[in-house]
């Protein structure tokens, strides 16, 4: 029976009146019906489902001459032929079929109550209908009758002690409502219901082969509901579990790494995502061979190079793909469209515009005779034409085919999606770029009102959809380059601010609320608002769902009309909580500066330069006390290409490209950028997307022997957010530090002294900073210069109370047990890592020495850091990556550095690269001695990297030894 399609076998028990006993034919008829039953059952239905429907039909015709009709026993019998019915394509006739014989099988249950078959078989035919209800887009009727068969096993499995006994029966009920939740749009409920399954599959032992869906769903789910990160995590989790109980080449293993790759790509992990890939396909090559699913698996690697600006490579594999997917399937299959699209996405990439928008247009040619006017692919497919012609210099073009995707999703029900509103920017720009720039700014401006709706919703209820999230800055990116290109600076300035910052704001402001929330009454508030803004997501989530498979316009206006009132429900709850909390209240849009009131917050010897790259353009701002200007120029592809190149050559010493910082240069001032900016002292620094992994001060003009650096100009702070600027800026040190903190130098299990690391001749340069090759925290290799850079740094600084702890003593309890109140700064040199970097690290974490407790497991992680009450004290974090994003949007403080700022420091000087030990305490000590004589932090740096930029000792001069800090704060 296709029930298997579900992985279950489950129950139901009506109530019906009481029935006869069912008769029973002599025991020879029944033994050649039951070795009938099983010669059919043995045969394949999906391969040939005609031979499965005969040999059913010949044990059906033998059961009636032995049972009468209306018998239980031909009810079970001809339930089989529903399996035929829905392979065969009549999906209606089996619905019927089935509705017309479970009646029968409830009779025998009320007439035999004790014997156990009737009620298996009963939910054996429930899931079937279950299967069918799906198919036939009736979710809520799936959903209710997954929801019975879970009762009836949950009723099944409870012991007399009360304790639930954990089957493949129930984990397979669990899951089943999944899969009727995720199709009806109940997305978070559909996680908590597969989390159900996989909890019960982790009691059994050994784990059942079949189990293995309910562990790649969970990832597809989260995937589906935004939550990347979580479902990063469960999607190595999961790889792991299944490794462990299926055999080697089980086709499970190569699903679940293809569904990881995707994720991470969309994390903008690209490096983990290309390796994540190429093992899945290796693994479904070994197994398979050149098989259709192998093939698709080469279009997700082929993806995934060409997010990480490996074109070439990428349409080599995307093109294998599709021609063997041509030759085998034909050039209209879905599979076959999938795998050119993948095509078509490496030619873009790749800068050869004209083939790719010919491909999509091919593409959009099929799936608008083939597939219906809701279809997601066909709506997105447009969406890939529009910016396929926009690339190929025919603006008028992409607004055209941008207006057509936009009335199929405003036809289809789909008017508010994230990608509906999205869409509505991308158009702006179109109309912008084709010539009409008033009416795009309109939309622009209205467009982004939207997002900003669909940001606070998102915002307010609480789980982490950095899918959405990226999705909805990505339509701000639309949207800015629109209004841009009017020259409204003012406006142009405030939708920057979404692009730039990311999801920095929304943590942070996520921390706060779940500290607020100790007060009862608050939490109740928060609460409030949370259930109903999920409500909310819910409801829009379902409408979506449903809307894409063209559900009938009667129910999408029901849906509609409930969204409203849950909507209203929002509002309320928001009201509510404004009025108690104001502060707890505000989103991202109330944080928001103004130009005017930024400008009113610099200092005349100020400038503001940000750096805003969109879906197509780059758009950079600048503004001082007395002028501002916006100019949108330039290809975002290209800078982040340049980027890349840069950061590449920065982190191996000799591997400085002159050229990328010189062309970057440009881009970042360009003329009316920089006769704003002038010679002004100090330039705050608002950078988004790649550019926040970039240090500015290697941006080089010159010649490649003879380089002058931007730093020689300008001393450079990079904010970590613009509302930064209401922060009062602290040009210099107190007359007299109070306290000076340091922790580093750990000691890790098995780690040998630093002599005698020294004296084997490990290496012949000093250790960098970084967890390259550990997979382990005692792989880690120590730091022989650390403890000498904080004693360097107390002795420089000369606080009234100076305590260094290095070594055994540089635990986290030490520091959650100091006097942060008086520390003026803090400084750790360590070990930085970023989440991935050790085995099970899922977040950014400095390394301390482990003291053997849970608390103090050595890594002092990004939620620990942001616990913890500092009074604006200047956080020196001399180790590598500190200021590495976690992102697809780069943003360079998504780490510990934000964890800091969150935590209460003032100002950091942290790190973008792996830091040499001797030159991460030569850097550090002298902007602090400079600072400590009351000098700017900004300009104290500035002159430290000067120092050996132009220094006497060459081996220095080169910017992946003096460039990798930056200071951040205001």
């Amino acid at each position: 029976m296709f029930t298997a399609a579900l992985v279950s076998a489950a129950a139901l028990a009506y109530p019906v009146a009481a029935q006869e006993p069912v008769a029973v034919p002599a025991a020879a008829g029944q033994a050649r019906l039951d070795a009938m039953f099983a010669a059919a059952d043995a045969l394949d239905e999906g391969a040939d489902p005609a031979a499965y429907r005969r040999s059913f039909e010949e044990v059906l015709a033998y059961g009636r001459t032995i049972y009468p009709a209306e018998h239980p026993e031909l009810a079970w019998v001809e339930s089989e032929l529903a399996t035929a019915d829905y392979l065969q394509g009549d999906i209606k006739g089996a619905e019927a079929r089935l509705s017309r014989l479970a009646p029968v099988i409830e009779a025998a249950i009320a007439a035999q109550p004790d014997e156990p078959k009737w009620r298996e078989r009963r939910m054996l035919i429930a899931n079937a209908q279950v299967v069918i209800y799906l198919t036939l887009s009736a979710f809520d009727k799936a959903s209710v009758l997954a929801q019975q068969v879970l009762e009836w096993r949950l009723g099944q499995a409870m012991t007399d002690t009360g304790e639930l006994r954990a089957s493949t029966e129930l984990s397979a009920a669990w899951s089943n409502l999944a899969n009727a939740q995720i199709r009806n749009g109940e997305t978070d409920r559909a996680i908590a219901s597969v989390r159900e399954a996989i909890a019960i599959n982790r009691r059994l032992d050994p784990i059942p082969a079949n189990a293995a869906p309910h562990f790649a769903n969970l990832v597809t789910f989260l995937y589906a509901a935004g939550r990347l990160e979580e479902a990063a995590e469960e999607g190595r989790r999961s790889q792991s579990v299944l490794e462990s109980f299926l055999p080697e080449r089980h086709p499970f293993l190569a699903v679940n790494l293809n569904s990881l790759a995707r994720v991470l790509a969309d994390l903008g992990r690209l490096e983990e995502a290309e390796s994540v890939a190429r093992k899945g396909l290796d693994m479904a090559y070994a197994s398979f061979g050149e098989s259709q699913q192998t093939l698709s698996y080469l279009a997700t690697l082929a993806h995934v190079l060409t997010q990480g600006g490996k074109a070439a490579e990428a349409e080599v594999l995307a093109r294998a793909a599709a021609e063997k997917m041509t030759r085998d399937l034909g050039p209209e299959a879905d599979r076959t469209l999938l795998a050119r699209d993948a095509l078509a996405e490496a030619l873009l990439e790749g800068g050869r515009a004209a083939e790719a928008l010919a491909e999509l247009s091919a593409i959009s040619g099929v799936r608008s005779n083939r597939y219906p006017a809701h279809h997601r692919e066909r709506i997105e497919g447009e969406d890939k034409l529009a910016l396929a012609a926009l690339e190929a210099g025919d603006a008028a073009r992409a607004r055209a085919v941008q207006q057509g995707a936009q009335a199929l999703r405003a036809g289809s029900g789909a008017g508010d999606d994230t990608a509906a509103v999205g869409g509505e920017a991308r158009l702006a720009l179109f109309e912008a770029l084709a010539g009409d720039v008033p009416a795009g700014r309109e939309r622009a401006v209205a467009a982004a009102a939207r997002l900003d709706a669909r940001l606070a919703e998102l915002e307010a209820g609480g789980a982490r959809r950095s899918g959405l999230d990226r999705q909805l800055r990505k339509g701000f990116g639309w949207a800015l380059e629109a209004i841009a290109l009017s020259d409204d600076v003012a406006q142009s300035f405030v939708l920057a601010q979404p692009v730039v910052e990311g999801a920095a704001g929304i943590t942070a402001r996520a921390a706060q609320r779940r500290m607020a929330a100790r007060d009862p009454a608050t939490a109740a508030l928060l609460r409030d608002r949370q259930d109903a803004a999920q409500a909310l997501q819910t409801l829009l989530d379902r409408q979506l769902r449903l809307a894409g498979l063209g559900a009938a316009p009667e129910r999408l206006a029901a849906l509609e009309a409930e969204r409203a009132e849950a909507a209203r429900r929002f509002e309320a709850a928001a009201a509510a909580l404004a009025a108690a909390a104001p502060d707890l209240a505000q989103g991202e849009a109330g944080e928001r500066l103004t130009l005017s009131e930024a400008q009113a917050l610099l200092a005349p010897n100020e400038a503001l330069l940000m750096i805003a790259p969109g879906p197509q353009g780059v758009t950079v701002i600048a503004a001082t006390t007395s002028g501002a200007a916006v100019v949108r120029h330039g290809s975002s592809r290209r800078a982040e290409q340049l980027v890349r190149t840069l950061r590449e050559g920065l982190e191996r010493p000799g591997g400085f490209d002159h050229a990328a910082a010189a062309e970057l240069r440009a881009l970042v001032l360009p003329e009316a950028i920089a006769r704003v900016i002038g010679k002004r002292e100090r330039v705050l620094v608002s950078a988004g997307g790649a550019f926040s992994s970039l240090p500015f001060a290697v941006l080089a003009g010159g010649t490649p022997e003879r380089p002058h650096w931007l730093i020689e100009d300008h001393a450079l702070v990079t904010l970590p957010s613009l509302a930064s600027l209401r922060q009062a800026s602290r040009p210099g040190a107190p007359p007299q530090l109070r306290g000076f903190l340091a922790l580093g130098a750990p000691v890790l299990a098995d780690s040998r002294p630093v002599q005698l690391a020294a004296a084997a001749g490990a290496s012949t340069l000093p250790p960098f900073r970084s967890a390259e090759n550990a997979s382990r925290l005692a792989d880690l290799p120590p730091l022989p210069a650390a403890a000498g850079e904080l004693a360097a740094l107390g002795k420089a600084l000369g606080a009234r109370e100076s305590r260094v702890l290095t070594g055994p003593d540089a635990t986290e309890a030490a520091l959650r047990s100091a006097d942060l109140a008086r520390v003026d700064v803090l400084a750790l040199s360590t070990h930085g890592l970023v989440a991935g970097e050790l085995d099970g690290l899922d977040e950014p974490a400095l390394v301390l020495t482990p003291d053997g407790t849970a608390q103090g497991d050595g890594l002092l992680t990004m939620e620990e850091i942001m616990d913890l009450r500092l009074a604006g004290a200047w956080v020196v974090l001399s180790a590598c990556n500190t200021a590495a994003g976690t992102g697809a949007d780069g943003s360079g403080l998504a780490g510990l550095a934000r964890a800091f700022l969150h935590a209460g420091a003032g100002n950091l000087l942290v790190s973008h690269w792996a830091v040499r030990d001797d030159v991460a305490a030569r850097l550090s000590t002298a902007t602090l001695a400079r600072y400590a004589k009351g000098g700017d932090p900004a300009e104290a740096l500035r002159r430290a990297m000067l120092a050996m930029a132009g220094g006497r000792d060459t081996a220095l001069r080169d910017p992946a030894l003096w460039a990798p800090f930056v200071f951040v704060g205001r």
